[in-house]
């Protein structure tokens, strides 16, 4: 058998940064709709693709969720790299190997972190209406290390699917090649249960399509958390962000208005006629965490005419996927003084985090015979 060729750690190597802390899970919706558009486009299942804030080049599984660091966005160039990592991933959870190496470790090891995949930081709202929601969310260090070492057999299963995606797909990687001849496998622990460079070389001059423009998207997001775009205005735009300018009559004209606004709005800048504008770029990007966004400047700023349109989402099932989900009626509830479902919410949130001194007060603070069925039906604890 030809020994397929390992992606992803090929770019985890480029650079290698020992001391990390945590991998920070930042809520882009433009991010996250990126991936969701690709899947799409790829007849596959829709899965969660998150991005954390990062140095070190990395990407990786968790459950059936995708991770990309903001290190890998910075050193990738050429989008259709992006799109053959995401594949690689992708064929990690087609044949289930997060859950094949979870089990292996608890029964080997019984290392008690695999019971709590989530090193969760307190989950906050940050003082700042403007903003909406903020998240503390983190994953642990030596959690995302420990699931990154995966088995020879589970790299080339993944590697032979995302070939033949490559192939399906025509993805240009004239960019992988240049990592692998750039990158030394030797004095790397890694490598020594991993294909050697050249077989993956040797794989990829099989493949020679035709290498095409980046997405605009892809450029934006480059942009966003490199500021390497190829796209100079897109640089200048975001580097004026960080400044604390926003240009009202600014007219990127490759950028819809209601992105760029949202941008602005994120960096707690003053955005005129936010509130009819959020709901137009809602309109644009479907994104469940976007909803929860939206849902807390309508509550934060006392929208109470528009308050209906919580009530439509509240069933939404990519909404309750959500974490803050609970925590966004509970808010929602006590502003309508509805303090019986108010506590409802609350308590299932803070049950979720584990943050027993909270549950406990709010658990006790309602009376489940007044709580409606629908809500009852989908709460996570009676």
């Amino acid at each position: 058998m030809i020994i397929r060729f390992k992606l992803i750690w090929i770019i985890f190597f480029i650079n290698i940064f020992n001391n990390l802390y945590s991998y920070e899970i930042i809520r882009d919706p433009v991010f996250e709709e990126y991936f969701s558009d690709l899947s799409k486009s790829y007849n596959h299942d829709e899965i969660n693709t998150y991005l954390v804030k990062n140095i070190s080049p990395n990407a990786f599984v968790i459950e059936k969720n995708i991770y990309f660091t903001t290190g890998l966005l910075e050193l990738i160039k050429n989008e259709e790299t992006l799109k053959a990592i995401y594949l690689h991933e992708y064929g990690h959870i087609i044949f289930n190997h997060f859950q094949s190496k979870k089990i292996y470790i608890q029964q080997s090891n019984n290392k008690s972190e695999f019971y709590n995949l989530f090193s969760v930081g307190l989950a906050v709202l940050t003082g700042n209406a403007n903003i909406g929601i903020g998240s503390s969310l983190t994953l642990n260090t030596n959690l995302v290390k420990e699931i990154s070492k995966h088995s020879i057999s589970f790299e080339i299963e993944a590697d032979n699917f995302m070939i033949n995606q490559i192939n399906k797909n025509k993805i240009n990687t004239s960019e992988l090649v240049s990592f692998f001849n750039n990158i030394s496998e030797t004095n790397n622990y890694y490598f020594s249960t991993h294909p050697k460079n050249q077989d993956r070389i040797n794989n990829l001059k099989q493949i020679n399509f035709k290498k095409l423009e980046n997405s605009l998207k892809f450029e934006w997001i480059k942009s966003k958390y490199s500021n390497k775009s190829k796209i100079e205005s897109f640089n200048i735009f975001f580097k004026n962000l960080e400044k604390g300018i926003y240009y009202e009559s600014l007219d990127l004209n490759i950028v819809n208005k209601e992105l760029m606004k949202y941008e602005a709005f994120k960096k707690g800048i003053f955005v005129k006629n936010w509130e009819n504008e959020f709901k137009k770029f809602i309109n644009i990007n479907d994104n469940s965490f976007l909803k929860i966004e939206y849902i807390n400047f309508l509550l934060e700023n006392n929208l109470y005419e528009k308050y209906h349109i919580i009530d439509k989402f509240k069933f939404d099932k990519h909404l309750m996927n959500e974490y803050f989900y609970y925590y966004i009626y509970g808010k929602y509830y006590d502003k309508v003084d509805n303090k019986n479902l108010s506590n409802f919410y609350f308590c299932q949130f803070y049950k979720t985090i584990k943050s027993k001194i909270k549950a406990d007060f709010f658990c006790k603070r309602y009376d489940i015979k007044n709580i409606p069925t629908l809500d009852k039906s989908y709460a996570i604890f009676k």
